[in-house]
């Protein structure tokens, strides 16, 4: 397999790109990958959809307003269990043995990869909100609101991807990648992307009402749905958002680090 690298002197922008091309033409290589990403995300969209939806009732908003933009974002997890899994494969392989031996360096490799891996998510996060408008998903809020909630997923998606990277990278191996990745479910679930947080038991009402993806998925939920899910919020929208920008860099911040020097010390 040709693997597409920078030579000479190459720069940290040179290399991450160039780290985030072949990546893609991994994908355009090996289609189903993709095609699994999405149908999985729809799948489960569908099944909350029509088969738990019925049972769960939501104030100000129908359940399928509620649940789509929780969705979208929460979904982005899912997703990212497979890129750990392949970063675990390219780690396996000797990729990176290979490209620790050349003049680049190592941080723009991993944003490469990473870069990626939240393009990845990211458009598998627009097909799931397409499939939520089909099954009766509405906007509520104005055309700005919704490309600034489309450019937060974005956001989230990379940073999001920094912590799948360091976990492909110390998991040793496919499977124990994608045993790793299953562990941020419970994250979902623990938050407001499926169902009220005051609906939960106090303890894990306090949990959900501060971890990130709350705020990641009460900003993405007020921006698309406007003033029928905001009226609903105990802070105003300008929290949600800024404490999700706040907790993307947190992210960030704490997992690019980890993941570095895992890829050094492989």
């Amino acid at each position: 397999m040709t693997v597409l690298v920078p030579t000479g002197t190459a720069g940290p922008l040179t290399t991450a790109f160039t780290i985030a091309a072949r990546t893609g033409l991994q994908l355009a290589r090996t289609p189903q990958v993709l095609g699994i990403a999405v149908v999985q995300s729809v799948l489960f969209l569908l099944m909350f959809r029509y088969v738990i939806g019925g049972a769960i009732g939501v104030e100000g908003v129908s359940y399928v307003e509620f649940l789509v933009p929780g969705f979208v974002v929460s979904g982005l997890i899912f997703t990212a269990g497979g890129s750990a899994v392949a970063v675990a494969e390219d780690a396996a392989s000797g990729l990176y043995d290979r490209l620790r031996s050349l003049p680049i360096p190592g941080i723009a490799v991993l944003a490469g990869r990473a870069l990626a891996d939240a393009a990845l998510m990211f458009f598998v996060a627009l097909v799931t909100l397409l499939v939520g408008v089909v099954v009766g998903f509405r906007f509520g809020g104005s055309a700005a609101e919704a490309l600034a909630a489309i450019g937060l997923v974005a956001v989230f998606s990379l940073a999001f991807a920094w912590i799948f990277v360091w976990l492909g990278l110390v998991s040793g191996s496919a499977q124990a990648a994608q045993g790793l990745g299953i562990l941020g479910v419970p994250f979902s679930f623990l938050s407001s992307a499926f169902v009220p947080v005051d609906s939960m038991p106090a303890v894990l009402e306090v949990f959900a009402d501060h971890q990130p993806l709350t705020f990641m998925v009460e900003a993405g939920r007020g921006l698309l749905l406007g003033d029928a899910a905001t009226a609903t919020f105990e802070h105003g929208l300008s929290y949600y958002v800024i404490g999700s920008l706040l907790w993307s860099v947190v992210l960030a911040v704490v997992f690019a680090p980890l993941a570095i020097r895992a890829y050094r010390r492989r």
